[in-house]
């Protein structure tokens, strides 16, 4: 893990030579400006996380607003180590117990909180109050689009948050805004997930109408354990797998010892022993592309005999 730390410029310095190095030194890219006088270096900057980048930006401003403000929605998403696709946004979050409307500053996105039962922790840190993870969840289900809030859904509930609080967390919610997203959201939440990507492909599925498949289900033959499949349609007896590409292209992922091409032939070994499963009537794979194209994904399924149907409701992005 990478820690930023944040270097402060220019306010000890009555003639102000001090703070313009700093920002000379922004100008040139040697250092990034997160807000007026804070500043991280642009090396360590582009080796963090997206989520370090922004919990950089959460210490920035920690001491520049009102101490009542609460982290939450992205920012406490990127404090509780919630998966985020791309990069988090560029003002922090905070909730405001005072307020009843949103107020949108350079650096800071004040929520309204007034009236609402928080549910709060604190940052280890800087004593700064965040929202709890049931809490947090609630808010990504809420104001988030679905392949957002569902891989932090299924990563909360694999970490042991529980379904029904955060149920109930958004059902004691006064706003009627976002709460039909959030119940598409819970609905699809799964705990068994093998993957944020895997998440944001069983929302992909679930787009196009695909029935709801069995998650991470243990195949074995008579040889034995064959391995765990990402998603198992029973009815129509199909495998289909995720592939993000992370465990072909990532050392960390591999045995010790093995290369890429090592993976990618046990990978195939792996795929003709679930090809001659008595169970298994056909086999599919699909990536990124796939999911970002649901025709392609439409494609895809009707290849291997899973069918789709237009569903009931519109999911909301």
């Amino acid at each position: 893990m990478t820690r930023l730390t944040i270097i402060r410029g220019g306010s000890a310095d009555p003639t102000g030579t001090r703070g313009r190095s700093f920002r000379d030194a922004a100008d040139q890219g040697a250092l990034v400006r997160l807000t007026p006088g804070r500043f991280v270096d642009a090396t360590e900057w582009r080796r963090a996380t997206p989520g370090e980048r922004h919990i950089a930006r959460i210490k920035a401003v920690h001491d520049r607003i009102a101490p009542r403000l609460v982290v939450a929605h992205a920012s406490a998403a990127a404090l509780h180590g919630l998966p985020w696709r791309g990069e988090f946004p560029d003002v922090v979050e905070v909730i405001d117990p005072e307020r009843s409307t949103t107020q949108s500053l350079t650096h800071v996105r004040k929520r309204p909180g007034r009236g609402r039962r928080l549910r709060t922790q604190y940052m280890i840190a800087n004593g700064r109050r965040v929202t709890d993870l049931t809490s947090t969840v609630a808010d990504l289900a809420i104001s988030f689009e679905l392949r957002l809030s569902v891989p932090a859904l299924d990563v909360a509930l694999a970490a042991g948050c529980v379904l029904a609080d955060v149920r109930t967390e958004i059902e004691a919610r006064g706003a009627v805004h976002g709460r039909h997203r959030a119940a598409v959201a819970l609905e699809l939440a799964d705990g068994a997930s093998g993957s944020p990507g895997e998440s944001v492909a069983r929302v992909a599925l679930d787009e196009v109408g695909a029935p709801r498949p069995v998650l991470q289900r243990a195949s074995h033959d008579d040889a034995g354990f064959i391995g765990r499949v990402d998603f198992w349609f029973p009815e129509q007896g199909v495998v289909l797998e995720f592939d993000g590409r992370t465990k072909y292209v990532d050392p960390a992922l591999r045995r010790p010892g093995m290369s890429a091409a090592d993976v990618v032939v046990t990978e195939k070994r792996r795929e003709d022993r679930l090809r001659r499963h008595r169970e298994v009537r056909g086999f599919g794979r699909f990536g990124w592309d796939e999911a970002n194209d649901l025709d392609a994904l439409r494609a895809v399924l009707r290849g291997v005999g899973v069918p789709t149907a237009p569903r009931s409701f519109r999911h909301v992005r």
